[in-house]
């Protein structure tokens, strides 16, 4: 089961995840990174299938030092492919760089490691390249109701925006670049679930139920004594000018159809979730 990967939209409880399963299991949940790990992870699917690299390297089989030497120095038709790579052992040192860099710093007491990022899903199929290559892992996707989410990106990340005269162009760009955000990442992680790759939707709601309700959804056993709830975790700003909240909800009318129906098939997939572990807790079938 290990890793833990946290992924969501933003401003959507991941950190709050990331600190209840960290304080209350022997997995330390890193945060962030800006995405970096992206096109490395993605490049192993890349390197398995490319067709150059099946056909001119992992077929050609160089067996010994003699047969290198020798195509090198007639500079026959193969040189320009030479390597002596072995198609799957590409996924094995990225494994192992990922495993080693994130397990490398953990704090005294802690065994494992994950971590959340927010980036994973958007414009990118990192979620998916990560959990094939540690198929034990467990994954949660945090999410909340659409309109909450977009305001709270833009009071949070851009409250410069809101601290002077009104800039309603400005406020309109933003809404177009977060809602984008959410909607894809949503979508992305939706469409993930039709795939075989198990992952745990959390709906915003689902985190005030118990500790030990949340980790036996996500399939964790309880290993640290931390208090029965969290505070709020980057709880945001609190100011939103009236111009910006009227031009917010004219601007969302637009979306609201579709982002509602999205979120209620989201929010489908956590009850499912959680309710299956409820379920199989009690003894009766799912």
């Amino acid at each position: 089961m290990w890793p833990i990967f946290v992924f969501g939209t933003g401003r959507c409880g991941s950190t709050h995840v990331q600190r209840l399963i960290s304080l209350s299991t022997c997995c330390w949940v890193w945060g962030e990174h800006e995405g970096f790990l992206a096109p490395l992870v993605e490049s192993v699917r890349r390197y398995e299938t490319s067709p150059g690299l099946e056909q001119n390297v992992f077929r050609a089989g160089w067996r010994s030092d003699d047969e290198l030497i020798s195509a090198m120095s007639l500079g026959s038709d193969p040189l320009s492919w030479l390597n002596r790579f072995d198609k799957h052992e590409f996924r094995t040192e990225v494994t192992v760089l990922v495993d080693r860099m994130f397990r490398s710093g953990l704090p005294r007491g802690w065994t494992e490691w994950g971590f959340k990022e927010i980036l994973y899903g958007l414009d990118n199929n990192a979620p998916a390249s990560l959990l094939r290559l540690y198929p034990a892992a467990t994954a949660a996707f945090t999410f909340r109701e659409p309109k909450t989410t977009i305001e709270s990106m833009i009071r949070t990340w851009s409250p410069e925006l809101l601290r002077g005269p009104p800039v309603f162009d400005e406020l309109s760009k933003l809404y177009k670049m977060r809602s984008r955000r959410w909607k894809l990442i949503v979508e992305y992680f939706l469409n993930l679930r039709h795939s075989d790759i198990k992952i745990i939707f959390i709906s915003s709601d689902k985190l005030n139920l118990p500790v030990e309700t949340i980790l036996h959804a996500l399939g964790l056993s309880r290993t640290r004594s931390i208090l029965e709830s969290l505070h709020v975790t980057n709880r945001g700003l609190n100011n939103w000018p009236q111009w910006a909240d009227d031009t917010l909800n004219d601007l969302f009318a637009h979306d609201k159809c579709e982002f509602q129906d999205l979120f209620a098939r989201a929010c489908a997939r956590s009850q499912a979730d959680f309710y299956a572990h409820a379920t199989k807790e009690a003894g009766g079938a799912v």
